[in-house]
Order: C-alpha cells, then structure tokens, then sequence
C-alpha cells in the first residue's frame, strides 16, 4: 500500500473516531467530515467496522514513521526501544483514551485470532531484535517466531493493564514496563552460554581431553581388531559310539 493510501486510510479513521465519540458515526457523516465519498472510503475499508479496527495497527505504523527521523534509534539497547515504543504508544492511546476504553477489549483483547494491529507488533519487534548487533549468539536458540509471539502478547497484557491501572501518573504501569524490558534485555544479551561454549572449547584444547576422546576411540576400536586377530581352534569331537568301544577295550 503507498503512504498516500496510508495517510488517508489514518486520516479516515481518525475522523471516524471523533465521530464515534460523539455518537455520530456513520459513512455519511464520515464523507462530509473528510471530503471524501462514500465510494472513496469504501475503497480502503470492507466496512465501518473496519475504519475503527485500523486505529489500532495505525498507531504501529505511525510509531515506525517517527522513529525513522531519529538518527540514532539503531544504537539503543532492546530495552530502550521496546520501552520507547511502549511508552509512546501510550501516549498516543491517552489522547484517545475515551475511544481506547470503550474498544480495545473487544477488538483486540478478547480477540481469539491474530488481528493487524497484533501482527504489525509481531513484525516490529522482529526488527527489533534482528538487527541487533547485541544480542547474544546463543540466544538464537530461542529467539523466532515463537519468541516474537511471546513478546507480544506481553504488550498486550501491558496494554490492558495500563487501562486498569489506578495508580498515580499510572506509575505501577511504568515499573511494570522497566522490569519486563530489563528482564528481555537480560536473557538476549547475557554472554553466559556463550562464554560457556567458549569455556568448553578452551578445556577440550588446554586440558587435553580431545587426545583423550582419540584415545578412547583407539581403545574401542582395539577391541574389534583383536577379535579379528584370534586364532580359530579346532576342537575334535568324537562320536559317541566310538567312546564306546574304547571303553571296552579297556
């Protein structure tokens, strides 16, 4: 989709907001608010539902359009730019907090499937974390798909927490965010497992157990030869009446 398409299709949407909060909104209404005809707007949204439903992934796309003018953005920690993103969309849903209380439970926290708005989360954090020069080698181990599913669903849960959240300035809100972010910022960044793998390669070299894992191998494999070697020995049986007549003869 161009900009040009995104910018209207955010521009609708705003302005169905603040009719909705008026109690107001319908296509009509919508048209002679924007200027645009009825056609027009149905030729980006299915229906009005819709139009209200875009709020919330525009608010990712809007994120990524600011943070694409701060020059230095690449050189923040994962904690920073997954605290910065929380913070800023809050900010952004506070100015629309009226319309975020009345909607967000039923378009996005009670929905059973994946929503745009949880997709385009999903995709900005992958970027998050894929172009991190940070991130720990052995935290490849774990982080993909699944991790970026996980991620997620833990803004999710902030979201619903921060519109619940009763204390001042939302300041439990903010601690939770702090903690959460430095907790992540931990388990991808922390050189533990690798200075382990590192530890494992120095003693196998310094302490020589490779020569010892050859020898062992050479031991094995020892056995096997020796088998090969082992002198067949005949033994001669004999039959049961010739024992017989010996017996007699004595």
């Amino acid at each position: 989709m161009t900009t040009e398409k995104l910018n209207t299709k955010i521009e609708l949407t705003e302005a169905a907001i603040d009719l909705y909060i008026e109690d107001k909104f319908s296509i009509p209404n919508l048209a002679d608010k924007t200027g645009k005809t009825a056609s027009e707007i149905y030729a980006l949204f299915p229906n009005k539902k819709s139009i209200l439903q875009f709020y919330y992934p525009s608010l990712v796309i809007r994120y990524r359009a600011m943070i694409g003018e701060i020059d230095d953005f690449d050189s923040y920690t994962i904690a920073e730019k997954l605290s910065n993103f929380c913070y800023t969309l809050f900010d952004m849903m506070d100015d629309r907090q009226a319309f975020v209380e009345d909607t967000f439970e039923k378009f996005e926290w009670k929905c059973t499937s994946n929503t745009e708005f949880r997709n385009e989360i999903k995709d900005l954090f992958a970027d998050f974390f894929t172009t991190d020069g940070r991130i720990a080698t052995s935290a490849g181990f774990f982080i993909g798909d699944f991790f970026y599913s996980s991620v997620r669903i833990q803004y999710v849960y902030l979201i619903k927490f921060w519109l619940e959240d009763e204390s001042e300035d939302r300041e439990r809100t903010f601690a939770l965010v702090d903690k959460l972010t430095g907790f992540i910022e931990e388990l991808v960044y922390s050189k533990i497992v690798d200075k382990g793998f590192d530890l494992a390669k120095y003693s196998m070299s310094a302490f020589g157990f490779s020569q010892q894992v050859e020898d062992f191998n050479d031991w094995i494999s020892s056995w096997f030869d020796e088998k090969d070697d082992e002198v067949e020995v005949e033994v001669e049986i004999q039959d049961e009446d010739e024992n017989a007549e010996d017996k007699d003869t004595k």
